[in-house]
């Protein structure tokens, strides 16, 4: 009755817009305002992070986004960007990540992506549009700090400059270093551990697994001795005031976004803050295919097989050994072949291969003609070939890719090969394999169904989950006190020590009571036989 009052003392229209603003208000709550930084520079990466601030921006809350891909839509309201995609030009004086495979072991990659990444972190906060943001005196405020954790914990510390809870968020496992420092189980020899290049399996022999236990916890060493304590440095140095430990700063963490999901990943136990994610750049909206490339696939009646190497492996840096092994192997095959190739030309290039400088990947995958999908093993990648049912010849060549294409092996929807030594007879065998078993097909398909069957969609329950810690100003009960445990309490390493020295203590006491029994015998006979001997004397 008072609201019917109201409104006939105002203009209709003015009334209409105010149910509206009410509604909107009622719907989206009260926006806050998010600092997201994703330095990364990989569009791999940036894809993921990418569907999540948008999502948010939707509903109504203003996002500053630090990107090396900014999206540069001006449409967008409350969305600003800070451009940083000058990173790439360091990136690639790198050169080919596939030399690098096979030649160096995880910690020596870690040190050269600590020097690295340091000087991303400088360049980063030096550069003036993004220090107009801490600088003191700036006024700036942020509700939420949203990070990418991948080798770059300084940014951390802006958790600690706005006073706003943390939330991180990455496009693929865990790192070891992290994983300890938020109470994860470490499991040193288990097939998800992306820095394992030595996998013990089930073999009884503890040599393999004892290598990778020396291993993996000399990363966590270097992470916490050498990475964590610079960057804390390269923090306090920009920002000009004094953080809290980034040992601390990690472990209190409000919750962690990782991207993988159970179906296509090697399952391994996780502490409440870490909350799975995936397929969020899985679009059921795609853009068509060009004219002419939709044509060529329309006529691929036999079918068409699709190569791409990623966006951080190019198929033009592969030695011309490697690369003649793909150019005769596709020679000899009955299928168009696209390939994602980054020349302009391809010397040697067969009649039924096409190459592209760039390929609208989810398109093409979505193609109803495409037999298989010849890949590097990449998170997304694999993630767009399961929806799509499409399956697989993987050539890992760094980071999780090794144990992303192990899993679709285990799965049975794809073929390994190594890059590094792969022939055409390797490939021909591959290729027909996977496009003539039908299997690979039906397995692929059933694994797309089940990767669909799920109770809530993973962007907006990672949504739900950002405005909770927004609402809450964190999340603390999700802490694990695993966290707070010393490493050797954590693995029981205590107790084994105690019970092994218990062991060994009571070993000695018993063979050495033994020895004083065995003596004090032998002594005994002796003297029992001298006397026999002087009596019969």
């Amino acid at each position: 009755m008072e609201l019917w009052k109201i409104s006939s003392n105002m203009p209709r229209w003015t009334f209409f817009t105010a149910l509206m603003l009410l509604g909107c208000r009622l719907d989206c709550g009260d926006g806050a305002r998010i600092l997201s930084i994703f330095p990364a520079p990989s569009i791999s990466h940036q894809s993921v992070f990418r569907k999540l601030t948008l999502e948010l921006n939707k509903r109504g809350h203003e996002l500053v986004v630090v990107t090396t891909d900014p999206i540069k839509d001006s449409t967008l309201k409350n969305y600003k960007e800070i451009d940083i995609s000058f990173l790439y030009k360091e990136k690639n004086y790198i050169g080919s990540v596939v030399d690098f495979r096979g030649k160096i072991d995880w910690y020596s990659r870690l040190s050269m992506l600590e020097t690295i990444m340091s000087s991303q972190v400088t360049q980063i906060f030096s550069f003036p549009e993004f220090k107009k943001l801490y600088e003191p005196g700036s006024g700036e405020k942020f509700d939420l700090v949203l990070m990418e954790i991948f080798f770059s914990p300084a940014f951390m510390a802006l958790a600690e400059r706005f006073k706003a809870p943390l939330i991180g968020i990455a496009s693929a496992n865990l790192q070891l270093g992290v994983q300890y420092g938020i109470g994860e189980p470490i499991l040193p020899s288990h097939p998800s551990i992306l820095e394992m290049t030595v996998k013990g399996g089930d073999s009884w022999m503890p040599w393999q697994r004892l290598q990778n236990f020396i291993y993996s916890w000399r990363i966590i060493h270097y992470y916490r001795t050498v990475t964590l304590p610079k960057h804390k440095e390269l923090a306090e140095k920009y920002l000009g005031i004094e953080i809290k430990d980034l040992h601390e700063m990690e472990k209190n963490i409000s919750l962690i976004f990782v991207n993988q999901q159970k179906p296509i990943s090697f399952v391994r136990p996780n502490v409440p803050k870490v909350v799975e994610i995936g397929g969020f750049h899985v679009s059921d909206k795609r853009k068509p295919l060009p004219k002419d490339l939709q044509k060529t696939l329309d006529e691929a009646t036999q079918g068409f097989i699709y190569m791409s190497l990623g966006s951080n492996v190019k198929s033009n840096t592969l030695s011309k050994k490697t690369r003649d092994a793909f150019i005769t192997a596709f020679s000899k095959l009955p299928y168009k072949v696209i390939w994602k190739f980054e020349n302009d030309e391809l010397e040697g290039k067969p009649d039924n291969v096409i190459i592209l400088k760039w390929a609208p990947q989810q398109a093409i995958l979505a193609h109803p003609n495409i037999k298989l999908f010849v890949y590097q093993g990449g998170l997304q990648s694999t993630e767009e070939a399961v929806s799509h049912g499409v399956p697989l010849v993987g050539l890992p060549v760094m980071g999780d890719q090794d144990v992303n294409v192990n899993k679709m092996v285990s799965l049975g929807v794809a073929k390994k090969l190594e890059i590094t030594d792969v022939t055409k007879d390797d490939l021909l065998d591959a290729i027909n394999t996977v496009a003539r078993n039908a299997s690979y097909k039906q397995k692929m398909m059933n694994l797309r169904s089940l990767l669909k069957d799920k109770p809530q969609d993973s962007l907006k329950s990672a949504v739900w989950w950002t405005e909770h810690v927004i609402r809450h100003g964190g999340a603390p009960y999700l802490h694990s006190t695993t966290a707070e445990e010393p490493w050797y309490q954590r693995q029981d390493m205590d107790i084994i020590a105690f019970l092994s020295a218990a062991f060994v203590i009571t070993l000695i006491l018993t063979n050495l009571i033994l020895y004083k029994c065995v003596i004090y015998t032998i002594r005994a006979f002796a003297v029992h036989s001298v006397d026999k001997k002087k009596k019969r004397s």
